[in-house]
């Protein structure tokens, strides 16, 4: 394969280097990539995303500041390898993520009170995956043109409105927009989306639209798992665990692999069409809830979670959780008991199931990579 392409990712906050061309398809590669201007994301409210303009060719491609090791894989710059297939031509592209939404307003702390925030995936994906992914956090609403969305392999849906918690709620033109993000699913993207923001039930309707594609839907309802042991749930800031994984479908079996429990507190539940697939449910009462769908449409996938929890930081490390420094919680923090970090790496990979180059290095919550 011809490597007349190369571009320069040496770290997270340095710079990214880009030459022009590419003589042929890359083996490894998630996506193709998409040449044109876009904003790389708004690091205001809570947002860490790099600011201002970048043009060229989006997603770029991994190279690390080290040479190539003898066996075809590419170093990276902290020792680690991302293994390649086709030689040692072989280049892995960086899985482009967005994150669309304003930050989430409540927390182990409260509502708005800013000490719990919600920035711990991104901060976690940009530093952790060893050059093989980068994220964008788009804290004002962009339009979503289909030349947008090519600059990505993964889409997040958020808090989807000038305030995640009170509105008001962002609406997607229906002939432009939302036909756009159907389109670039098709063709292989991955759409993820949260809800459990406010206790507005008209949160969900700009995330139902966008989705409505796929016949996946966010109910109004608030709905939550109970909580098997009370000193987790107190512990958590009162995140009760998801447990109830569908692992006997193996379409979605592996968003489960490694996770035990995470923490969910009042999110929407989940229609899910007949042809969809369910990885996790709860039962309130005699009543079954969907809280994680996922659905294969054409190339691309589409995957709803019902709550926002999963990106405040009171669930990964314990900072700005109350709690932390509780002798009585020992063993049973969220970073003791939830899994999250290794949840957030399999919703990314199910939905770029060919995303083979993507990896996380964390020696303080070691993920499974598959």
């Amino acid at each position: 394969m011809g490597a007349n392409v190369r571009l320069r990712r040496l770290s997270f906050g340095i710079a990214l280097w880009a030459l022009v061309g590419l003589a042929s398809a890359l083996s490894c590669s998630a996506s193709s990539s998409s040449t044109g201007t876009h904003n790389q994301g708004d690091s205001t409210n809570g947002g860490v995303g790099a600011t201002g303009n970048a043009t060229g060719s989006q997603p770029g491609f991994v190279i690390s500041d080290a040479s190539k090791n003898s066996g075809g894989a590419t170093s990276i710059v902290d020792g680690e390898a991302v293994p390649c297939t086709n030689g040692d031509d072989c280049i892995c592209p960086t899985l482009s993520v967005a994150v669309i939404g304003t930050r989430g307003q409540w927390g182990a702390q409260g509502n708005s009170s800013g000490l719990d925030s919600d920035t711990a995936f991104q901060d976690w994906l940009n530093s952790s995956s060893a050059g093989t992914a980068r994220v964008d956090n788009y804290a004002t609403k962009p339009t979503l043109t289909p030349d947008f969305l090519a600059g990505y392999n993964v889409i997040i849906l958020g808090g989807l409105g000038d305030n995640s918690d009170t509105g008001p709620w962002w609406t997607f033109n229906a002939t432009t927009e939302i036909p756009a993000v159907a389109e670039w699913v098709r063709k292989g993207g991955g759409l993820i989306s949260l809800s459990g923001y406010s206790g507005d039930p008209g949160e969900v309707t700009a995330t139902n639209a966008l989705l409505a594609f796929s016949g996946i839907a966010y109910n109004s309802d608030r709905v939550g798992p109970p909580c098997p042991i009370y000193q987790i749930c107190g512990c958590s800031a009162g995140a009760a665990p998801i447990t109830d994984w569908v692992q006997s479908d193996p379409v979605v079996a592996n968003l489960s692999l490694g996770v035990t429990m995470i923490g969910e507190v009042g999110g929407h539940s989940i229609n899910a069409p007949a042809n969809a697939h369910v990885a996790a449910t709860t039962t309130n009462g005699t009543s079954l809830y969907n809280l994680l769908v996922g659905e294969v449409v054409e190339q691309g996938r589409v995957l709803a979670y019902s709550d926002e929890w999963i990106t405040y930081t009171s669930q990964w490390t314990g900072v700005g959780n109350p709690s932390t420094s509780d002798p009585a919680c020992t063993g049973y923090l969220p970073q003791d008991r939830f899994q999250t970090a290794q949840f957030w790496y399999n919703m990314i990979r199910w939905s770029q199931p060919n995303a083979t180059c993507f990896k996380i290095v964390d020696k303080k919550q070691p993920v499974t990579v598959w």
